[in-house]
């Protein structure tokens, strides 16, 4: 149970760390559909991204088709995960998360334009903030040296256990605002690690800064919320 609960922290932690991003030092910026906070799947079926990135109601309907067929091929690995536990489940999630990722890109490829696929993917890294350094694919594109890479992992096991604090704060309001300082100082720790030309790189990898606006009915992460019924 314990190792359990540890899981859901750190993967609650990498979700709510997910809405900053970087531009020059500092921008503002958690789905499924790649496994990951605003995956493709996810970003597509937003109003706001579809208005940013020129999508038509047919590719955004080709895309959802795309989504469905590559999580039902990978539905059995999501499967197995629930007999993991601890660091083992997060490190195979994420590697599941990547191969999700990849082959959805690659099927959309036949749909988007290469400039939508370029705008779609800095969003989606502006929407994973600290979470994208997590990634093989973005310590890759940086190239970050093995010990920028520990000094990042160390970065967010600090973060994990400090937000266990803002965890128990019972007044939203406050609990936000505590959260969007958090956020802030975290990604400026990660930033501190970057090289100038790193950081150039980041920039260029996320684009221009975009504003997510969450779509009605839309849950934390970006997910959708089951309807009610019965006033329950």
């Amino acid at each position: 149970m314990r190792a359990t609960c540890k899981v859901l922290l750190v993967l609650g932690v990498a979700a709510l760390l997910t809405a900053p991003a970087m531009a020059q030092g500092q921008r503002k910026g958690g789905g499924r559909g790649g496994m990951g906070p605003g995956g493709p799947a996810q970003l597509m079926a937003n109003k706001s991204v579809q208005k940013e990135v020129n999508l038509t109601e047919e590719q955004v309907k080709k895309g959802q088709a795309i989504f469905k067929e590559v999580n039902d091929k990978h539905q059995s690995d999501r499967e197995a995960l629930r007999d993991l536990e601890g660091q083992e489940q997060f490190q195979k999630r994420m590697e599941l998360g990547r191969t999700i990722n990849e082959e959805t890109y690659k099927a959309l490829a036949d749909v988007l334009k290469p400039e939508q696929i370029k705008r779609l993917k800095q969003i989606q890294l502006q929407r994973q903030g600290t979470f994208a350094f997590m990634s093989p694919d973005t310590q890759m594109e940086l190239k970050l040296t093995d010990d920028q890479k520990d000094k990042i992992k160390t970065i967010g096991d600090d973060a994990r256990q400090e937000m266990g604090a803002i965890f128990q704060e019972q007044d939203q309001a406050a609990r936000q605002k505590k959260m969007a300082a958090f956020q802030k100082e975290t990604m400026e720790k990660i930033t501190a690690v970057l090289t100038d030309d790193q950081k150039k790189t980041w920039k260029e990898m996320t684009g221009e800064p975009f504003e997510y606006k969450p779509d009605p009915g839309e849950g934390f992460g970006g997910g959708r919320r089951g309807k009610k019924k019965d006033g329950v």
